[in-house]
């Protein structure tokens, strides 16, 4: 009689199932601090990287989410607000921010956390009747995949 024998092997993959990291930013009216639901409709592009939208001609949103780049310290978003006349007008975000390799385990892609250390923003001339940037707060600065709240962008409609 032989005696049989037998490898067993198992792996516990523990990767997450959703493992996007994504820049979340909420719209707010600059007046009142209260959540915006944008009439005017967005596109937000990547600034120095040709034909790269990130966000294509959304409408009555009230918050967006972007990738941010991996291989660099800052990201440029240009903010297109285009009124129902077809008019547009473009501000610019700057978001400093640091790099982290994360890994879950072996068996799961690397991905990359980001930690926002600063922003600055250039902002239109509202005389022209569109909406524009007032100003920027930083809610939260770890970027990892929670799906919560970093940015807040206060905007100025012309008539305020």
């Amino acid at each position: 009689m032989g005696l049989l024998t037998c490898a067993v092997s198992c792996t516990n993959l523990d990767c997450p199932l959703d493992n996007v990291v994504a820049l979340t930013c909420g719209l707010y009216d600059a007046e009142s601090h209260g959540s915006l639901t944008l009439a005017d409709t967005l596109t937000v592009s990547a600034g120095g990287i040709k034909d790269t939208v990130l966000l294509n001609s959304a409408q009555g949103i009230s918050s967006f989410e972007v990738q941010m780049r991996q291989a660099s310290l800052c990201d440029t978003l240009l903010l297109c607000f285009t009124d129902s006349l077809s008019n547009s007008a473009t501000d610019t975000l700057f978001v400093g921010h640091s790099n982290t390799v994360h890994f879950e385990s072996v068996d799961c892609p690397a991905t990359v956390f980001h930690r926002i250390e600063d922003v600055g923003w250039t902002s239109h001339d509202s005389s022209a009747g569109h909406i524009t940037i007032d100003s920027v707060a930083i809610v939260r600065q770890v970027v990892n995949y929670e799906n919560v709240e970093h940015l807040r962008i206060y905007l100025r409609a012309a008539d305020n």
